[in-house]
């Protein structure tokens, strides 16, 4: 059974030379695209414009306000903004996008579906702590207010980190080193991005390059959705911490709308950290991820490495000359 008929999923046209999007400059070999084109370029002119943009958005709110002091939130929103704005250059400018396939608004209903994946597979794993005698519900906290946290934990995270993630570090690399090294490093990167947070762990960073990090790239390759990702990344995290109440990637204490008790060993129910840490999502989202990744193979859709697209050229080359 083809997986695009179950996930009703609009897809783009994929070139057959090197398996990306026909907006996207050309990444086969030998390249068709101009200097500018080059990842490490486009990579290096997206972390400028990211520091850039924070500056000047820092300052503008500093200005607006009459303080340097900048609060959490507006921290959060410029970090935001800086990564639209950054993504913006690069997609359309540097690469010369007329608007890029993996946030056409034609499939914006991909957001919809990646939200219900997510809480799905919230839902999955409390559900299993649940059964094991991790986790009950205690209570409903009525006083709960979701509007920082929606603002936070949802928009900004989903948006800027899966832009930084999927958007820019997983296409570049690909080009490169192909879609299972672009898998690699941008789940590890994404893992390890969390590793400062107050209550981090090395397990816990682990933990999200394996449950989040194999998953979110699986389903990019199958999809080729930014829409996808952003709607899980932030069902997720919403469903994860304000729904029932589990710290988030080692964040602190999370307020919820339900009320919640956690027991029994850390390996189970994540610790301080929060379920993330739990090695039941690290086995069911895990697994999933894998899954993806080997239809994603299997269906021919993984870009090989650039050094095997050029022996595959190369051979193809020989062969029509003899």
């Amino acid at each position: 059974m083809n997986l695009f008929a179950l996930i009703r999923e609009p897809m783009p046209t994929i070139r057959p030379t090197d398996l990306l999007t026909e907006d996207h400059p050309d990444r086969s070999y030998p390249h068709k695209h101009p200097v500018r084109s080059s990842a490490w370029l486009r990579g290096g002119l997206f972390i400028l414009l990211m520091v850039v943009g924070t500056f000047i958005f820092t300052s503008i709110y500093q200005a607006v306000n009459g303080s340097f002091n900048v609060s959490f939130t507006a921290s959060a929103v410029t970090q935001l903004l800086a990564a639209i704005a950054a993504y913006a250059v690069v997609c359309f400018i540097t690469e010369s996008r007329v608007w890029p396939h993996e946030i056409a608004l034609k499939r914006l209903g991909g957001l919809l579906k990646g939200m219900l994946l997510g809480v799905l597979l919230v839902s999955l794993s409390i559900g299993v702590l649940a059964i094991l005698g991790n986790y009950t519900i205690t209570g409903f906290n009525s006083d709960y207010s979701p509007w920082m946290d929606l603002l936070t934990l949802g928009v900004v995270a989903a948006i800027s980190e899966e832009i930084m993630l999927r958007g820019i570090l997983f296409r570049l690399v690909e080009e490169g080193l192909g879609s299972w090294g672009a898998v690699l490093i941008s789940a590890l990167v994404f893992g390890f991005m969390h590793i400062l947070n107050p209550d981090a762990s090395l397990w816990g960073a682990i933990a999200i390059s394996i449950e989040a990090g194999i998953l979110f790239a699986g389903l990019y390759i199958i999809t080729r959705s930014l829409w996808w990702c952003i709607g899980m990344h932030f069902a997720w995290n919403m469903t994860l911490g304000p729904v029932f109440g589990s710290i988030v990637s080692g964040t602190g204490a999370q307020e919820s709308w339900l009320v919640s008790h956690w027991s029994g060993s850390d390996l189970l129910t994540g610790g301080i950290f929060g379920l993330e840490a739990s090695i039941i999502p690290v086995i069911l989202l895990g697994a999933l991820g894998i899954f993806l990744l080997i239809y994603a193979h299997i269906s021919g859709l993984m870009t090989a490495p650039i050094w095997v697209r050029k022996q595959t050229l190369s051979g193809s080359t020989s062969g029509d000359q003899a």
